[in-house]
């Protein structure tokens, strides 16, 4: 049996404003079975900031974050503005409005898909390299974010935190990966 993609029959928009949409999808499947509804949710591509400093420390940010309902300590990012399609410069961009940090240099890690079951998006992430904090943080009106730096190999003990996010996991594998084809950018113990 070879798996192949639905064909879209019909789609209906349910709601769409500036940060996402949910539309239905009707879909058949190559055996001929009908997906009645299968929701959709629309988001723009995302990226999310691995930021080390020369010595070896790993910059992040501590936050609420109200859907869960918990605070947060984890890795800075986003999501472009109109227009942006350089995702280094979109990462460099909110490293600095978040923390005020500014990197030395971006390095490209990985790209995957967030929830391919429910979500259209993907996600980059970029390794910042040589941080430093130069910057104001320029935070959005509904971010209230704390910046902080702990040793890298700390935060790479993730199982350790209360509160645990599986993208920034994600990020975790793809900085491991990168250090092991290039262990001399491997942050100082």
């Amino acid at each position: 049996m070879t798996i192949k993609p639905w064909k879209v029959l019909s789609s209906r928009q349910i709601m769409k404003d500036r940060f996402m949409g949910l539309r239905a999808d009707q879909c058949e499947r190559e055996d001929g079975h009908i997906v009645e509804a299968y929701n959709v949710i629309e988001l723009t591509e995302w990226v999310t900031v691995i930021p080390v400093t020369d010595a070896g420390n790993i910059v992040l940010v501590r936050e609420y974050r109200h859907a869960s309902r918990v605070i947060l300590t984890g890795l800075p990012g986003g999501v472009s503005d109109a227009g942006e399609t350089d995702w280094a410069a979109v990462g460099a961009r909110e490293l600095r409005e978040e923390t005020g940090y500014v990197p030395r240099e971006m390095v490209w890690v990985g790209t995957c898909h967030p929830n391919p079951a429910t979500q259209n998006n993907k996600l980059h992430y970029y390794l910042a390299l040589g941080c430093t904090p130069d910057a104001q943080q320029d935070l959005d009106p509904n971010e209230d974010i704390e910046v902080l730096e702990m040793p890298y190999s700390e935060f790479l003990d993730y199982g350790h935190l209360e509160v645990q996010h599986a993208l920034h996991a994600a990020g975790l594998f793809y900085a491991e990966r990168h250090f092991l084809k290039h262990p001399e950018l491997r942050p100082k113990e």
